[in-house]
């Protein structure tokens, strides 16, 4: 996840500039620069853009300006074309355009102009922290252009010039690109962790810098870098110890970013020979998105005679997951003799025959169940049995199944989908008795959707005439369930006033805290990200031991600094330690961009509300946020659906943008109004479909009840889905209650 700071020390000092230059300041500039502060870069970017076009002539400041706008929009081609050549370049500010430009260039992947250009611009900044950022962010620069040495001497001058918070990163950095091994291991000795962990791999770093690669060899192994040995031992033409640190890196952990790179260098130079190479190989191209190619190599293993039930498994799920399901089932049955795997193979052959429609899937699921009841499985047979015969339309079937399903485990999430399931059929056929004892064998079994139960017994009540049955029921789901979905609703019915949580203000970061934090911030504005990441990794490992206004203020300004989902995982732990604290809440359920999120909805007439707790629910407030379908971004867009939605605003789009928090939100925002005009401003049905996509939800709107949105959500067949629009509409009832003052 890249959080580059942008160079904010260089923006900080552009009006000093304009005021050094004799210039006004510019109108346009201005809008700019709030619209930047209150957390929109895109729009001030186009804000620029626009007031560029109508200027004949504009002034430096005013392009500077423009380059910064464009940098922070990550439109770094547009900030580079327009300070390239401009012949004030070098004598702007001190050094201002020169670090924009310099950061433009990095992005593109120009790292030796990049490195240049920051040469320069440090030059002309003097010394202090932010002739130090610009030392470490040219440092970075010289290292990826391979010019170790000047990489080296950046660094050596970042850590001169004085930034002690992370004085520790930079000695690890510096260690990794000196060839005076001596003096590398000098800078390692000591380090604060969490540097110290990667100590080890900045010695092998350092002796392959001073030339010593065999030293290095046994350095990376014994860190256990099993990429960079392999890359080292290939090019010191030991293909077998290469071989074996890719395969075994594959094999043991296929869906890590170093498995995914170890993919690219094997087919390149070792490609897989022997069957369990060709396993580990297929493991991490399946999980990197390459299933075509990992379903061939999983068949030339078994054609080379593996025929163990774990390669048969996975030759099943490739073959599945192609839709090649008769190719899968006979997979599958072959992993049946196993008797470690059998079990695992019959379940997976079973779903197989549910899928194919083939007549022999009722005795499989059914068989499994009963031969296997304790596997963890066994319950979704019985569930899947009864929903596969309630689509061919064998209502009777599938009653039995349920039933059987709800006897052997009251207690389980399937039990309680089909007891919703069977009590909704009860009332279509006007059973409202059967329904009511439904519902209340989900509240006796304590089971996991007992708060509906409870909502739909008011209901239920409502519909038999006693209405003090139904109101008694829902006041004490709103006061048990307080701050659940069923528990909003529920209060909804009975008229009470909105649910207010006042949260007393968090006390001052303790000075741990606040350092810790300043160190985050310099390590974000030197650019070390990966070193970033780290420290909070650090910050959540130490979480257990932490007092609670620890807790609450790391987690509060990690929420600030874009780490949303570290920011929850914290405030959980805190909820450990004061389950009742509404500081707590308001930790699990932050609103850092409260400000973008606001103005965003206000330009597309959405409430502000329901799109924080959409983005709350999609992302945790992570701007970089990767789906595994590919959705990017804070609000969780599809390239294709951010794609067709720019082009409906005749917005500029290219997918490299997508994660530009304002721009995401922009789309995200105009999304949502176009799915609320659609469905005719039915929240539940726009939130479905925000979710799982128009034509589904088309489909359930044509069934029996869904003009009745309590109805509609618990009628919809996708458990995600059903979950994520009861989440959303908790979330939307909750961040009212957090963040909207009474009668406002």
């Amino acid at each position: 996840m890249t959080r580059a700071a942008v160079l904010l020390l260089c923006l900080a000092a552009a009006p000093r500039a304009v005021a050094a230059q004799g210039l006004p300041p510019d109108p346009a500039a201005e809008r700019a620069e709030a619209l930047r502060l209150a957390g929109r870069p895109w729009h001030a970017a186009e804000t620029l853009l626009a007031a560029a076009a109508r200027e004949a002539h504009p002034n430096a400041a005013f392009i500077v300006e423009g380059a910064e706008a464009e940098l922070h929009a990550r439109r770094y081609d547009r900030a580079r074309s327009l300070l390239i050549g401009q012949p004030w370049l070098e004598d702007y500010g001190q050094g201002e355009a020169l670090a924009v430009l310099a950061e433009a260039e990095a992005r593109l992947g120009q790292a030796a102009s990049a490195a240049a250009h920051y040469a320069a611009a440090r030059a002309r900044a003097g010394g202090g922290p932010r002739g130090a950022l610009l030392a470490v962010h040219e440092a970075l620069a010289w290292e990826a252009w391979g010019a170790t040495d000047s990489a080296a001497a950046a660094y050596a001058a970042a850590r001169k010039a004085g930034l002690p918070a992370i004085d520790g990163w930079l000695r690890l950095r510096q260690a990794r690109v000196t060839r005076d091994t001596a003096q590398a291991f000098r800078l390692l000795a000591d380090l604060p962790s969490p540097a110290a962990r990667d100590a080890a791999a900045a010695r092998a770093q350092a002796l392959l810098a001073a030339g010593d690669s065999a030293a290095a060899l046994e350095a990376f192994a014994q860190a256990g870098r099993s990429l960079d040995l392999a890359r080292l031992a290939l090019a010191r033409g030991d293909s077998v110890r290469a071989r074996d640190a890719l395969y075994g890196l594959m094999a043991r952990a296929p869906e890590s970013d170093d498995a995914a790179a170890a993919v690219g260098v094997t087919l390149a130079a070792l490609p897989a020979r022997t069957a369990p190479e060709r396993v580990a190989l297929a493991r991490a191209l399946k999980f990197h998105g390459a299933a075509g190619d990992a379903r061939l190599q999983v068949g030339r293993a078994l054609r080379q005679g593996d025929s163990s039930a774990a390669t048969l498994l996975l030759a099943g799920e490739l073959d599945a997951a192609a839709g090649r399901l008769r190719d899968a089932e006979r997979d599958y049955l072959a992993a049946t003799k196993d008797s470690a795997l059998g079990p695992l193979a019959i379940y997976r052959r079973a779903r197989v025959l549910v899928r194919l429609g083939d007549p022999g899937a009722p005795q499989a699921l059914s068989g499994f169940a009963q031969t296997y009841p304790a596997d963890t499985a066994a319950p979704t047979a019985l569930y899947v049995l009864g929903d596969w015969l309630a689509e061919r339309g064998e209502r009777a079937g599938a009653a039995r199944w349920f039933a059987e399903l709800i006897q052997r485990y009251p207690a389980d999430l399937r039990s309680s989908i089909a007891r919703f399931r069977l009590a909704t059929e009860a009332l279509r056929d006007s059973l409202r008795d059967s329904a009511v004892a439904l519902f209340r064998s989900e509240v006796a079994a304590n089971a996991p959707q007992r708060m509906g139960a409870r909502f739909w017994l008011g209901k239920l009540a409502l519909l038999g005439g006693d209405t003090a049955a139904a109101r008694g029921t829902w006041v004490a789901l709103a006061r048990e369930d307080s701050i659940g979905y069923y528990g909003f609703r529920a209060r909804r019915e009975v008229d009470l006033p909105p649910l207010h949580i006042a949260a007393a203000a968090l006390p001052a970061p303790s000075a741990a805290v606040a350092a810790s934090l300043g160190r985050l911030d310099t390590l974000l504005l030197a650019g070390l990200d990966s070193a970033a990441q780290a420290e909070v990794r650090a910050i959540l490992g130490r979480a257990p031991q932490q007092e609670l206004d620890a807790l609450l203020a790391w987690s509060a300004g990690l929420a600030l600094r874009g780490f949303g989902p570290a920011a929850v995982r914290l405030g959980w732990q805190a909820a450990l330690k004061s389950p009742n604290d509404p500081r707590v809440l308001r930790a699990i359920f932050p609103w850092p961009n409260r400000p973008t999120v606001e103005a965003e909805a206000a330009e597309f007439g959405v409430d502000p509300l329901l799109l924080a707790a959409i983005v709350r629910q999609e992302s945790v407030f992570d701007a970089a946020a990767l789906s595994p379908a590919g959705a990017r971004g804070l609000a969780q867009l599809l390239p294709g659906t951010a794609a067709l939605t720019a082009r409906g605003l005749d917005v500029t789009f290219y997918p490299d943008w997508i994660t530009v928090p304002d721009l995401n939100l922009h789309l995200g925002a105009a999304h949502l109004q176009e799915l609320l005009r659609r469905f005719g401003d039915r929240v539940d049905v726009a939130v479905a479909a925000y979710n799982a996509g128009v034509s589904p939800v088309v489909r359930w709107l044509g069934r029996p009840g869904a003009a009745d949105p309590d109805q509609f959500i618990e009628l919809i067949p996708y458990q995600e889905t059903r979950g994520y629009v009861r989440a959303v509409l908790r979330n939307r009832d909750l961040y009212r209650a957090l963040y909207v003052a009474p009668n406002n």
